[in-house]
């Protein structure tokens, strides 16, 4: 029977930061996503009762630019972790490998620039962002359904 070594425990203690890390930014999410939809369904549902149909244009493609800055949002919050956990050598770099990650567009050449503890990053990474980019996608649809309010309504007019 193999021993556990220093490194072994190390690395387990990495990987569930790790696996904390994806909670808390599938909270972050989360929370962003509720709130972002909450005022929307509040201002679209007045704006459509006031018949203010350009307005509520103009709204949902704000509301659509929020559902964006949630998610680089996200990125930068990570970035700045990766970069404090010395997972990349500048803020630069940081936001390049851990956006292509989020995004799961990162190629093999951002992964391998990693340190070799942090290579599970990108697993994990990618999950949790895959996760996001479904729910915001949910948010999206629900956001879009408000929206269809408005072209019924505007060419019967």
């Amino acid at each position: 029977m193999k021993a556990i070594s220093i490194q072994d425990l190390s690395s387990f203690g990495l990987l569930m930061g790790f696996i904390v890390v994806f909670f808390v930014l599938i909270v972050y999410h989360g929370l962003c996503l509720w709130g972002a939809q909450a005022i929307y369904h509040r201002h679209a549902t007045r704006l459509i009762a006031n018949k203010q149909y350009i307005r509520m244009e103009i709204f949902f493609f704000m509301g659509l630019s929020a559902l964006a800055l949630i998610h680089l949002s996200e990125i930068g919050i990570l970035s700045i972790l990766g970069l404090w956990h010395g997972v990349a050598s500048s803020i630069d770099h940081a936001i390049v490998v851990i956006g292509g990650i989020y995004t799961t567009i990162g190629s093999e050449q951002a992964v391998a620039s990693l340190p070799s503890r942090y290579r599970i990053l990108a697993v994990v990474l990618s999950m949790s962002s895959l996760f996001c980019f479904a729910w915001s996608t949910a948010v999206m649809m629900d956001m879009m359904r408000m929206y269809r309010k408005v072209r019924p309504l505007d060419e019967a007019t």
